[in-house]
């Protein structure tokens, strides 16, 4: 992502142009209603499934900052390809941004619940020809990748193994399975990228 402030207010893969050629989104998508920054560290949440509430945190090093409140900057906006194409993009405006730039330090979601198939919107990770990392202690797969706020491209986002790479990539990627966390670390450093966290609607 190119430098820029913080906001005053505080590869397509071949699948996803399978979803996007059924539908505008594959499944519909539950996210995270972020709502409380309790420290520099850490942020909560709730995900409102079928199921029933699903208390969200966030916890790891230092956030370049959070959007909590209704009419912040909404970055989730994409264009064509749709980055978005396998969940429809997330609602409202809330996100968690990171700088990253370790390899020791771990970011962690935690479910309150378990929840099945939970899936990641990204934003903005990594620059065109400077690639940016998260590493995954699960196994994500890539379900779409497209333009975005920043730009980006059909496959600006890759994974390989659990490594996320971006170059100016935006996206969403999927964790198979039932879980009450998920980890990452971000070993290289840029100037800003984001993400929150969902889930589909009709497994939970």
């Amino acid at each position: 992502m190119n430098t820029r402030l913080r906001p005053i207010t505080r590869a397509l893969t071949a699948a996803a142009l399978v979803f996007g050629a059924f539908s505008a989104h594959a499944f519909d998508t539950a996210w995270t209603d972020w709502t409380t920054e309790t420290s520099t560290t850490s942020v909560t949440g709730r995900l409102s499934l079928p199921s029933g509430i699903v208390k969200v945190k966030f916890s790891g090093p230092t956030m370049y900052f959070s959007q909590t409140e209704v009419g912040e900057t909404d970055y989730w906006s994409s264009g064509t390809p749709d980055a978005y194409a396998a969940t429809g993009a997330p609602t409202g405006s809330d996100l968690i941004a990171f700088v990253g730039g370790s390899d020791a330090q771990i970011y962690k979601i935690t479910f309150s619940k378990p929840v099945t198939n939970p899936v990641m919107a990204i934003l903005s990770l990594g620059r065109n020809a400077v690639p940016t990392r998260y590493v995954f202690t699960q196994t994500p797969t890539l379900l779409s990748s497209g333009v975005g706020f920043y730009g980006g491209c059909a496959d600006c986002l890759k994974v390989k193994k659990k490594t996320l790479t971006g170059t100016e990539g935006h996206g969403v990627v999927q964790f198979v399975g039932t879980f009450t966390t998920l980890s990452w670390k971000q070993p290289d450093y840029e100037f800003w990228h984001g993400a929150t966290i969902g889930a589909p609607v009709d497994a939970n």
